[in-house]
C-alpha cells in the first residue's frame, strides 16, 4: 500500500465500490467514516461514538474532531462533508471540506492552495511570455540592438548580402563627408570648376 502524505491529500481520492449501489444522504456519513478511507481521522468523535454505540446526536455535546454532513445536491449526486473541531455545543471551527461525487471522495482545496495554484500558473505563463519576448531581441554590429518579429529569421549572411548598406552606415558616412567638406572647403573653392573639353574641329589661330 502506497503511503499517503498526511500534509497534502489533494491529489488522491477514495471509493468503496460495494457501497455505490445504495449510497445516499442518509448513510453517506457512515460511508465516509470507513477506517480504510485515507481522509478519515480514526481518533475523531465519530469513531468514539461508533465504538461506544452512542446516538449521533451526542456528538454536539463532545469536544474534539468530528465529521458532519454539510450539504447535499441530489441532482448532481454531490454531497459535502465537513471536518471540524468542536469546542462547545455552539462553537465549532471548520478544518476541511470533502466532497463525495458519485461515490468518490475528494478533499476540497482551501483558499491558500487555490491561490497558490493560480499564482504558480500565472508566473509560469509570464515566464514563458518573457522568454518568448527575449527571443525576438537581436543585436547586429551594423544595426545595433533591434527587434525581429519575423516568423522565420533569415541567416545573417543573407541579410547582409541583400543590403548594400544599413541606415547606421549611411548616417556615419554622411557625418564623415560633412566633416571633410567643412575642413577642406578652401581647397575646393581654389580649384574652381573643371574645364570642359569642346568637341568639333580646331580653328586655325594664324588667320
Amino acid at each position: 500500500i502506497m503511503a499517503v502524505d498526511e500534509s497534502n491529500k489533494l491529489s488522491i481520492s477514495w471509493q468503496e465500490k460495494s457501497w455505490l449501489p445504495h449510497l445516499n444522504p442518509q448513510n453517506v456519513l457512515d460511508y465516509f467514516c470507513q477506517r480504510e478511507n485515507p481522509f478519515y481521522d480514526k481518533t475523531c468523535n465519530n469513531e468514539v461514538a461508533k465504538m461506544q454505540r452512542l446516538n449521533p446526536s451526542q456528538l454536539s455535546h463532545m469536544q474534539g474532531i468530528e465529521y458532519t454532513l454539510l450539504h447535499v445536491d441530489e441532482p448532481s449526486d454531490l454531497m459535502i462533508i465537513r471536518k471540524q473541531e468542536r469546542h462547545s455545543t455552539s462553537h465549532v471551527v471548520p478544518l476541511a471540506n470533502y466532497y463525495v461525487l458519485k461515490g468518490t471522495i475528494y478533499q476540497a482545496p482551501d483558499l491558500h492552495n487555490v491561490l497558490n495554484s493560480r499564482l504558480a500558473a500565472s508566473l509560469f505563463h509570464l515566464q514563458e511570455a518573457f522568454n518568448k519576448t527575449i527571443s525576438y531581441s537581436k543585436y547586429d554590429s551594423n544595426k545595433g540592438h533591434y527587434w525581429s518579429f519575423d516568423a522565420k529569421e533569415k541567416p545573417e549572411e543573407e541579410i547582409l548580402s541583400n543590403e548594400s548598406c544599413s541606415h547606421f552606415q549611411r548616417e556615419r558616412v554622411d557625418a564623415l563627408l560633412d566633416i571633410l567638406t567643412q575642413k577642406y572647403r578652401h581647397f575646393m573653392l581654389q580649384s574652381g570648376p573643371v574645364p570642359q573639353q569642346q568637341s568639333g574641329s580646331h580653328q586655325d589661330i594664324s588667320r
